[in-house]
């Protein structure tokens, strides 16, 4: 791979601003990976030496969360009811599972970096608006945020890396098949009776199990 690609030319070539230098990093890394993101390299895709990205962008570390800040803006944010928290829920946190799906290469970026632009933070100060308007207390929401968070995350990055592919379905029983043995019985029976894998549908059967166990703990919460 060189470190260069065709830089825009000519007297029409679009003015240089913040949005538009995120949207070409994005691109480039939805494109190649985060490992492919340099100054120079963005530099030239937008047709500029790469000290030009500087005056709106005040380095790397900028960037790079202001490309996480401008996906997180795209997420739809549910309403924040007392009625409605565990459909709020399940729509902020399939949309967010979306949304890391349609850019795996930023998925550690989002998973790592704290949200320090206020695109960032928004996701998160209204699912604690919907966990503290349901009737959390302030330990309980930051638990319950915790958890949604660690599966959601987990769940997709097993999804984007391929871990557990070969544990379920077809593969597992031809393992299966290799190892008779008894203690093996139940894992054989639970795969025999296990529709073909759909990840939709197994992370909204997660998420509800997750969202029970937060029912049943609000439910101890005292009024």
């Amino acid at each position: 791979m060189t470190d260069q690609v065709p830089a825009a030319v000519g007297a029409d070539r679009p003015t240089l601003t913040r949005r538009r230098i995120l949207e070409t990093a994005l691109t480039l890394v939805d494109a190649e990976g985060l490992e492919a993101l340099s100054m120079r390299r963005l530099g030239a895709a937008l047709g500029v030496e790469a000290m030009s990205i500087y005056h709106h962008v005040p380095g790397k570390a900028a960037l790079l969360d202001g490309m996480v800040a401008m996906v997180l803006a795209r997420l739809p944010l549910p309403e924040a009811t007392p009625t409605g928290w565990e459909d709020a829920v399940r729509r902020g946190f399939s949309d967010f599972r979306r949304l890391l799906l349609a850019h795996p290469a930023l998925f550690t970026l989002i998973a790592t970096r704290p949200p320090t632009e206020p695109e960032s933070l928004a996701p998160v100060a209204r699912a604690f608006a919907i966990l503290e308007g349901a009737g959390f207390d302030r330990r309980d929401a930051t638990t319950a945020w915790d958890t949604l968070l660690a599966y959601t995350f987990g769940f997709v990055l097993c999804e984007i890396s391929g871990v557990g592919e070969a544990t379920r379905g077809a593969p597992m029983l031809v393992l299966l098949e290799e190892h008779p043995d008894p203690e093996f019985a139940a894992l054989r029976a639970a795969h025999l009776g296990t529709d073909e894998w759909d990840a939709d549908a197994e992370f909204a059967r997660g998420l509800e199990v997750v969202l029970t166990g937060l029912r049943a703990s609000l439910a101890l919460t005292p009024s």
